[in-house]
């Protein structure tokens, strides 16, 4: 079983902890005393390899042998000349860490350090594309559980908790309160309660929400809950991946079903199977591994409609549609709409408004010409006003006149501006988090069928009680 590693950058107290890095190099003044019953892992991190220490190395081996006393283990970097005694019972880790990339010679390096024979091999690396990534992932199957590969950035961040499948002993976390010591750190409560790190296993599958940015995102909340009420060994994951590193970066990360956001969800499209929903969209927000190939669906414009629908409490037809935006988001609400309303498609990038609008036989309109375009519904399919820049808004709220309905695609916050705008000008204002959690739910039945549905209607209810 895995464990999570909460990293020490004060003097905090360490009960109800399990295992824990002490960063000696960080902490002030002397070394505070290791209590019984914990496994901590005492390090001195110097200046040149991303740590806080930055006097003699005769210093540092002295801080980190007073540390170290009642330690379960000792953090050592292979790149220092000297090593931690020998003291019976006491683990040893040769690390190496690199904040700028991924050592091209990596194999080499790591041989180096498994002939010195210590108990654990460490290396962390920041990954820049899919190719590191897939490097670092497969170093860690390699090495199994004698070994801890940590990737760290953003790209890396997933890989964190992933690589629990492949034999990593422990991740390590962010204490509560504090930021992170490392980027791409996971918080300790985050690992332990949404993820369930400590359950994951070989055959733990895996999930995300894959784009960028991903950060605001409140999917891997509802997915958990969701794994968690419905009894399944699997874990959804927040993935920020870089435009063009998509199918890749999924596949380094071994993962079987994704949501797909900006800026990936038109890209997503042309290399995968698409069905109806995604063809007619043009656009895939929703992916599945099956048979070694990957299949897309498009479940925007459902759970788009569902949420109108409640949100106005009548059936959409015959109205005058304004939509803002012309990325994957657009496509989906296009989709719903066009045929059997009066639809206005208008974006910042005019040229790609003009082909959505041909691919769905609607009109387009320039931005500048917003606040004139007369329509009974205005649909903000942008992600203008998302956390965390709550006060901007996609349009200069004089043109928001009384009785038009306003729907907001974005979800983070709930409340957005644009709503408020609306609602104190006398129009319907719908939030996005109701089309949110209706095309979740369309998802999770893409992924595990309908069995799915009485545990999905119950992480609902939680997820709207939160």
């Amino acid at each position: 079983m895995p464990r999570i590693c909460v990293t020490i950058p004060d003097r905090r107290p360490l009960e109800g902890m399990t295992l824990a890095e002490l960063r000696l190099d960080l902490i002030p003044g002397e070394p505070p005393p290791i209590p019984g019953g914990i496994d901590v892992i005492a390090t001195c991190r110097p200046a040149w390899e991303g740590g806080g220490f930055s006097g003699s190395e005769s210093d540092r081996q002295a801080r980190l042998e007073a540390g170290a006393r009642g330690a379960w283990a000792v953090d050592i970097e292979a790149r220092a000349e000297w090593r931690p005694e020998r003291v019976e019972g006491r683990k040893v880790i040769l690390s190496y860490h690199d904040f700028e990339g991924t050592p091209r010679d990596l194999r080499t390096l790591v041989g180096r350090m498994l002939d010195e024979r210590p108990d654990y091999v460490k290396v962390a690396a920041t990954p820049a594309d899919a190719h590191d990534l897939e490097q670092l992932a497969r170093l860690q199957r390699d090495l199994g559980p004698r070994g801890l590969v940590v990737p760290m950035g953003e790209l890396g961040a997933p890989a964190r908790v992933l690589l629990a499948r492949a034999g990593a002993p422990w991740t390590y976390a962010a204490p509560e309160g504090a930021p992170p010591v490392a980027p791409g750190q996971l918080s300790e409560r985050w690992l332990r309660e949404s993820a369930r790190f400590e359950h994951v296993n070989p055959s733990t599958r895996a999930f995300c929400v894959a784009g960028d940015p991903v950060a605001h995102s409140r999917s891997p909340e509802l997915f958990n809950a969701l794994f968690r009420l419905a009894g399944l060994d699997a874990v959804y994951l927040p993935a920020r991946i870089p435009e063009g590193q998509l199918y890749p970066a999924l596949e380094a990360l071994g993962i079987e079903g994704a949501s797909i956001t900006i800026p990936h969800k038109a890209a997503a499209f042309d290399d995968c199977r698409v069905d109806a929903h995604a063809q007619r969209a043009g656009a895939v927000n929703t992916l599945a591994r099956r048979g070694g190939s990957w299949e897309g669906t498009n479940t925007d414009a459902r759970g788009f409609l569902v949420a109108l629908e409640e949100g106005l409490g009548r059936r959409v037809k015959g109205m005058r549609v304004l939509v803002l935006g012309a990325g994957g988001a657009a496509r989906g609400i296009l989709s719903a709409l066009a045929g059997g309303n009066e639809v206005v498609v208008a974006g910042r990038n005019a040229q790609r408004a003009a082909e959505l609008a041909r691919y769905f036989g609607v009109r387009a309109a320039a931005w500048a010409d917003v606040p004139s375009v007369a329509c009974d519904l205005l649909v903000n399919a942008t992600p203008v006003g998302m956390a965390p820049d709550v006060e901007s808004i996609p349009v200069d709220p004089a043109c928001l006149r009384p009785g038009t309905a306003v729907f907001d695609l974005v979800y983070t916050p709930a409340e957005t501006r644009l709503l408020r705008e609306a609602r104190s000008r006398g129009c319907p204002a719908i939030s996005g988090t109701g089309m949110f959690l209706a095309q979740a739910a369309l998802q999770a039945e893409f992924w595990f069928g309908a069995d799915v549905r009485a545990a999905m209607k119950r992480a609902v209810e939680e997820f709207t009680k939160v």
